[in-house]
């Protein structure tokens, strides 16, 4: 008999396991949708610190609405303690990378972009994530990307739920201040992303893990092979991004992710979304990662709650514009219509006996028409 969590969810397969949870696909009768849920295991269930971390994960993740996050849908307490959230028909970028070694150059731009607007917008709220590798990062067969596991993410004005002493995190992914326990700000998380770039456009980790060497004293002392020299089609321009985002101090890298995202975009400028979603999707059915999407899949596209400034600043200057277009025209129509009035009256050669007074002809109406602007699982 197939597992069930309050009756209202059915348990159809496990997706898989993680240190601390278990991730299943599920399906909610109620609307007859498919869901993952989440379930700490019952080892962890007792300590109270690790369940207060489950409950504030998906607090937190249930406040936003960002394309490029995993949606929460719901949080069950005693006795499951499981989060219930969007179901990503897709796979982890980290077992892409490993199926596929390295992306091509726009491909890997493309997801990273996406990723990149997931961590900005996370960024403008003061939520550091904390754990940002490819394990975290799916790709929907259509092309989306979803980031994923807010479980150690961190607010700065939040109360901290880690142990004294205790390192949270992946440590082949932490950014040196985050290793030595220093305070974090979204530095860090560039840092994080920066070795998830080297990882997606070389096929291997910057800082791997020796018997001699551990990735963490690698990281502090933040040596690692250029780019370029494993593998020798990544262009200059991508290699010192990535060589940026990888530097030692949090001041010399880059500070912020919208910069981060604007030095990227360079890459692929030009190319509007659906594009690049279905570049991503043929490029993994090629590889044969992906089977093809059923005929009738469309790819939505939609705004994101939390747009850059750049693009708020497009649409504004786009409404503006408009605007300005519609007045210069009506203005000009206008005067066109006088002109013809005042040119087509007859010319008396004497004044009549009764003046009399034309008419004014009756002044065109212009109505400017509103434009729609449209915008657009396991890691422990």
């Amino acid at each position: 008999m197939p597992k069930r969590i309050k009756d209202e969810y059915e348990i159809i397969a496990e997706l898989g396991s993680g240190g601390m949870a278990t991730v299943y696909k599920a399906v909610q009768r109620s609307l007859n949708r498919p869901v993952a849920i989440k379930e700490l295991k019952k080892a962890y269930q007792a300590d109270s610190r690790v369940a207060q971390r489950f409950e504030r994960e998906a607090r937190m993740a249930a406040s936003f609405q960002h394309e490029n996050i995993v949606h929460v849908y719901d949080y069950l307490a005693q006795p499951n303690y499981a989060i219930v959230m969007e179901y990503v028909d897709g796979s982890t970028l980290a077992w892409i990378i490993e199926e596929t070694g390295a992306l091509p150059t726009d491909v890997g731009v493309m997801i990273a972009l996406q990723v990149a607007s997931a961590l900005e917008y996370a960024h403008s709220r003061g939520l550091i994530h904390r754990d940002i590798k490819p394990g975290n990062i799916m790709v929907k067969r259509n092309g989306e990307v979803k980031l994923m596991d807010f479980g150690i993410a961190r607010l700065r004005e939040m109360e901290s739920l880690t142990l004294p002493g205790t390192l949270m995190g992946t440590p082949s992914y932490m950014s040196p201040e985050q290793i030595m326990g220093q305070p974090l700000d979204a530095r860090s998380d560039i840092f994080s992303f920066g070795i998830v770039l080297y990882e997606m456009f070389t096929g291997v980790k910057p800082f791997p893990e020796e018997e001699d060497d551990s990735s963490s004293s690698r990281i502090l002392k933040g040596k690692f092979l250029a780019p370029r020299s494993i593998y020798s089609d990544i262009p200059r321009s991508l290699q010192r991004i990535i060589k940026k985002c990888l530097k030692t101090k949090p001041h010399r890298r880059y500070g912020s992710m919208q910069e981060l995202a604007r030095a990227l975009g360079k890459r692929i400028k030009g190319m509007d979304k659906p594009t690049s979603l279905k570049r991503i999707s043929d490029y993994l059915v090629d590889v044969q990662v992906f089977e093809a999407p059923p005929e009738d899949e469309k790819v939505a596209i939609s705004q994101a709650p939390g747009m850059g400034t750049f693009t708020k600043i497009l649409l504004a200057a786009t409404g503006v514009l408009i605007v300005l277009s519609v007045s210069i025209g009506y203005y000009y129509l206008t005067k066109a219509m006088q002109l013809r009035t005042t040119h087509t009256m007859p010319v008396l050669s004497q004044p009549p006996a009764v003046p009399s007074v034309p008419k004014p002809a009756s002044e065109p109406t212009l109505t400017a028409q509103p434009s729609a602007a449209g915008a657009a699982p396991v890691n422990k």
